[in-house]
């Protein structure tokens, strides 16, 4: 998709660059290559935007992490406790079950949130980028 007609919300779960919305956030595509769920190049390889801006920048992912598990994790037992009625045990279960799958995903989707929230869209790096490419 081009970066031009990539929105925000898209950028973010698709862990691309804030800036330019086109590079990759991540060096390995798989989320579950638990060796590398936080590998990161040092800077995007579309328009160079640094993503290492400071010395333990990405701690503040972990807020944005802990938001995110509330997100599912209270409508999951309301719905599951009051609307269906069952058991807290059942609860629990389901919570085991999905964490384990989940996690990976909300720890990458939450670096690329709390990137986004510092760094943001430049629309002049396509135009910029885009010329490059036509006079080459």
């Amino acid at each position: 998709m081009p970066a031009k007609k990539r929105s925000y919300f898209s950028a973010m779960v698709g862990l691309r660059c804030p800036r330019c919305r086109r590079g990759k956030l991540f060096t390995s595509a798989n989320p579950f290559n638990f060796k590398k769920i936080t590998d990161m190049p040092h800077s995007c390889p579309v328009c160079g935007q640094d993503y290492s801006i400071e010395p333990g920048f990405y701690f503040g992912a972990t807020y944005v992490s802990y938001a995110l598990n509330v997100a599912w994790l209270v409508p999951l037992f309301i719905l599951m406790r009051f609307v269906l009625g069952l058991e807290y045990k059942y609860y629990v279960i389901t919570m085991f079950v999905l964490l384990p799958i989940l996690i990976p995903l909300i720890s990458r989707i939450s670096r690329a949130f709390w990137l986004s929230f510092f760094v943001k869209f430049d629309p002049q790096t396509l135009e910029i980028e885009d010329q490059l490419k036509v006079d080459h």
